[in-house]
């Protein structure tokens, strides 16, 4: 089983959920919206002498677990439906889960995905 998470512009949240729905045997998501801190303001202070402001970019955040197989359908489908063209478009994340369990149910019972 792999876990994805992605981040990805809130305008484009019901772009990226409508092609996911469109995905045969989409096994669910879980989605957040959170703010960001963005990298090299400090750089960017020292180089110009900026003020500093505390903005917060925001982002959704979007969990998938699924199975191996299903990862580069899913992968490819956020990938192309959160793309805008412009830096800070987001990021995926991807990584291995080693075994899920649905909560009150039998904890020897091991999730097939």
């Amino acid at each position: 089983m792999k876990r994805l998470v992605a981040f990805f512009r809130p305008v484009m949240r019901d772009d990226v959920i409508a092609a996911l729905h469109k995905i045969d045997d989409f096994p669910g998501a879980s989605m957040s919206e959170i703010m960001g801190v963005r990298r090299g303001v400090h750089q960017r202070l020292h180089q110009h002498r900026e003020e500093l402001t505390l903005d917060f970019p925001r982002y959704i955040r979007l969990e998938i677990v699924c199975s191996d197989a299903m990862m580069p359908i899913l992968t490819e489908t956020i990938r192309s439906s959160a793309h805008t063209g412009r830096p800070g478009d987001g990021k995926i994340f991807i990584s291995q889960v080693d075994s899920a369990q649905r909560i009150g149910e039998n904890p020897d019972r091991v999730e097939e995905l």
